[in-house]
């Protein structure tokens, strides 16, 4: 019986070796298949990316870059406008939907630019992204006028977008964002707050020539299409926007609050629905 049991004994310790083995080897196989596999995605991944967008390599390798934060901290800490040109060479329709603040739209249907921008400062351009084909395009032109300070924002407006997050937009009414931007009033609660003489900063955004036809009293005239350039000179934080429509008044309402962090009242029915109920105009 002590014999057998020690053969059986025997046959397990050798079937557990064995087992032992088998297993080792299968380890050592899907470590081994486990790093072949890795290095050789590693290095067709690392060639895709190099050769999948050859636009944003060309653009980048070719010319000058700055990110959106170095151009950011320029922007902060620059005392002269004139030291830097922000030049927007997208579309009209993608540059007044939404850009950064100061940045001068002139798309390539535009060029030359002549004397449009100051020769002598920082021309940084800014596209779409940095598969923007345009890109190369405005620099080679700039070139060619003599503008030989240009730099391209890495990434363009989607990089500015992602890392800074302001810009200016044109103010959509369907946008919620938008509209918490703003709040509204009535005629008659801001004719109401004049005649009992409450201290009200009104801006009316319509054209020179619709002001000076007649306009409330006390408003001070920014034409919807100037706010961007005389933003300064809008000192007070509770404003009150009028205009030819509620559309304008909104927009310009938005416009000032991206630049400004103000917060503006858009009068409904705006200044045709001020005209309508015969409050004081003067000219």
């Amino acid at each position: 019986m002590l014999h057998k049991k020690e053969s059986v004994f025997g046959v397990k310790n050798t079937n557990e070796n064995a087992a032992l083995a088998v297993g080792f080897v299968l380890i050592l196989f899907v470590i081994v298949f486990t790093l072949l596999r890795d290095n050789s995605f590693s290095t067709s991944n690392k060639s895709k990316l190099q050769s999948s967008d050859p636009a944003s390599k060309q653009t980048t390798a070719a010319y000058k870059t700055i990110s959106a934060s170095e151009l950011n901290k320029k922007i902060l800490i620059s005392t002269n406008k004139d030291d830097i040109t922000l030049l927007d060479i997208r579309p009209f329709e993608a540059y007044i939907a939404e850009h950064i603040m100061d940045a001068i739209n002139i798309p390539l249907d535009e060029f030359p630019i002549d004397s449009k921008i100051n020769a002598h400062s920082l021309v940084v351009i800014i596209g779409a992204d940095n598969a923007d084909k345009d890109i190369a395009t405005a620099i080679e032109k700039l070139e060619q006028e003599n503008y030989k300070n240009n730099i391209m924002l890495a990434g363009g407006m989607t990089s500015w977008k992602q890392f800074i997050g302001a810009t200016v937009t044109y103010g959509d009414p369907k946008s919620f964002v938008d509209q918490s931007k703003v709040s509204y009033l009535d005629p008659e609660e801001l004719n109401a707050a004049l005649t009992q003489k409450v201290p009200v900063y009104i801006i009316d955004v319509r054209s020179s020539e619709d002001y000076a036809a007649g306009h409330i009293t006390g408003a001070k005239n920014i034409s919807i299409d100037e706010l961007e350039k005389r933003r300064n000179e809008i000192s007070e934080k509770k404003i009150v926007v009028v205009g030819a429509n509620e559309l304008q008044e909104f927009q310009a309402s938005v416009q000032m609050y991206d630049m400004l962090l103000v917060s503006p009242y858009v009068m409904r029915t705006a200044m045709p629905g001020w005209k309508d109920k015969g409050f004081t105009l003067v000219k």
